[in-house]
């Protein structure tokens, strides 16, 4: 019985091995599943045994994903207390650096390295394929990359550079084979418990960066992947070491490093794969513009480095340096209020400006106004077309907190008549409640009616509209109304129709030979809808009306509104006529 025993114990322990020799082996075999996938798994596995005891650990689809290893990091950080020692040795262990074959000190950093083998870096040719024997300038490269991005962050934008690991004089990099079909990393910042410096509070940490060896089948592949890995994961080093850990708010340390790649290398744009698909239909923010700006899920926080887009513009870089500084005493909606209140606005105020800029994206969008490539984004999301046609009504829906939804309102002059063909407006209904926890979901009432009621705002459409909630405090709507967007010259008005002196609408430079001319009375009845011809599409191209509604006759004295659509735009104003 006992050599029985024995011999089954042997099994088992046989059995155990190969299952760990398979396990941490197979990447050697299959390049599509990586060691830090293997690492990654470890880690989730030992951190989801607490979930039972633990009520913060976020769901893994929210935190885990996108380009670096961010979410994963905080959350063994956030919760290393509550390992037992058994389960941070095998934590650490995993996470420890490779022992790789060889090393190099280029600038500030000190880099880590295989020359041949799975991990051995490489440059790419012109067909993604790698090109065996370039590691030592793909090496040369990393230092380049990782330096510039250093001294920028330093000495162009004004941050404290973050302190180096315990013992070391140079900060650490190692280049492995990090993507995996699971988990196709960039990058990521590594940080432990052990690496904490001083008594700060948020707590600061030293960390070192692993980065990968080719940047093969990713979005933005060899050295554009490079690069903006060094500006992404180095940002971040800055962040932890320099800033501070929170990890309530790790949705602002990937706000800002993504916006860093564009500060950095603005030619690159990896951030479009976050905010649309590659046949340029919405992703991230403007696909999800309902969920929560502090929402820690990669799918969106990502996609908000727009964020620091509009800032940057709008004001200036130092805004987001600014919230940095404040982060240090502060969590970051209030760090982000403070900078803002440095330069005239709140985080209110800019927040509101944001959603307008984010409903002014695509082809023919204005990107000296509003983002510099803005018309390479997508199309904002909406709900679902609200039909008025001149009595009350109302729609319900509900938006999490500090998030929008963008709702078109089709202005008909009766129910036989379509979205396709009456002017149009956007409302913008955001939620602004900064206290209440991320996700929080609260319902509205929007109402329209042609007479004015308690707690409504009169549009200059003659339209009054209103929302009920409950705290109208945290609550915005924001419309734009068609009279206050023009960008026509109408001539001459007041008009007094007459055949022989048509009334001339002087249109931007247009690419389409026609135009659609719809006019309304002040009291939203269209009088004409037509198809018109622009005369010299090319210089100074005009359409003209002669003042006869679609039954032709002339129109009646009063105030008329005009909705000018060419090139997928809408030009509205209006004008007085005046009949003899």
């Amino acid at each position: 019985m006992k050599v029985y025993k024995l011999k089954i114990n042997k099994v088992k322990i046989l059995v155990k091995s190969l299952i760990l020799i398979i396990l941490f082996s197979y990447p050697l075999f299959n390049q599509h599943i990586s060691g830090i996938y293997w690492r990654h798994e470890l880690i989730r596995k030992e951190i989801n045994k607490l979930k039972p005891q633990v009520s913060n650990i976020k769901n893994d689809n929210e935190k885990y994903g996108g380009k670096c290893g961010l979410g994963i990091m905080f959350d063994l950080n956030d919760n290393w207390d509550k390992l037992s020692q058994r389960q941070k040795k095998i934590l650490s262990n995993a996470l420890s650096p490779l022992a790789l074959q060889s090393d190099t000190i280029i600038g500030r950093f000190h880099i880590y390295f295989d020359t041949t083998g799975l991990n051995a870096p490489a440059l790419l040719d012109l067909n993604s394929n790698r090109i065996e024997g370039t590691w030592r300038q793909f090496i040369d490269s990393v230092g380049y990359y990782f330096n510039h991005s250093w001294s920028y962050f330093v000495n162009e934008l004004g941050y404290e550079a973050p302190p180096l690991q315990a013992g070391n004089s140079y900060y650490n990099i190692y280049i492995e084979e990090l993507y995996s079909l699971y988990n196709p990393l960039y990058g990521e910042t590594v940080f432990f418990e052990s690496d904490r410096i001083g008594n700060y509070n948020p707590p600061r940490y030293s960390s070192y960066i692993r980065i990968d060896n080719d940047f093969k089948d990713l979005r933005s592949e060899g050295i554009a992947g490079l690069s903006v890995t060094a500006a992404h994961e180095l940002h971040h080093a800055f962040q932890l070491g320099s800033y501070g850990y929170r990890n309530g708010d790790i949705y602002f340390y990937e706000i800002t490093s993504t916006w860093m790649e564009e500060v950095l290398f603005p030619d690159v744009n990896d951030y479009y794969q976050y905010i649309r698909t590659v046949t340029n239909n919405p992703k991230g923010q403007f696909l999800y513009p309902e969920i929560s700006f502090t929402s820690p899920w990669w799918g969106v926080s990502y996609s908000r480095g727009i964020w620091g887009k509009y800032i940057q513009k709008k004001f200036s870089s130092a805004v987001m340096r600014n919230t940095w500084n404040y982060f240090r005493q502060e969590q970051a909606i209030n760090a982000m209020d403070d900078a803002l209140l440095e330069v005239g606005s709140s985080f209110r105020n800019a927040f509101l400006e944001w959603t307008i800029w984010n409903n002014n994206t695509g082809p023919g969008s204005d990107s000296s106004k509003y983002y510099d490539d803005v018309k390479d984004f997508p199309q904002m999301t909406t709900l679902p077309n609200v039909e008025y046609i001149s009595e009350a009504r109302s729609f319900s829906d509900s938006v999490e907190v500090i998030a929008s939804v963008y709702v078109p309102v089709c202005i008909m002059k009766s129910i036989s008549e379509n979205c396709n063909t009456s002017p149009q407006m956007k409302v913008i209904v955001t939620n602004l409640n900064t206290i209440a926890s991320s996700g929080s979901k609260y319902e509205f009432q929007y109402k329209l009616s042609p007479s004015s009621f308690v707690g409504s705002k009169s549009l200059s459409n003659g339209i009054n509209v209103g929302l009920i909630v409950n705290d109208p405090g945290n609550w915005s709507t924001q419309e734009n109304v068609p009279t206050i967007i023009s960008d026509i010259i109408v001539f001459p008005n007041p008009y007094i129709p007459d055949k022989s002196k048509p009334l001339i609408f002087r249109l931007p430079n247009a690419s389409k030979e026609t135009a659609t001319l719809s006019i309304f009375t002040s009291s939203m009845d269209r009088v004409i809808n037509k198809e018109v011809n622009v005369v010299s599409p090319t210089f100074e191209p005009i359409i003209s009306w002669d003042g006869h509604d679609d039954n032709g006759n002339i129109v009646t004295s009063g105030i008329y509104f005009y909705v000018v659509t060419i090139d997928k735009k809408d030009y509205v104003g209006k004008i007085a006529v005046i009949k003899k």
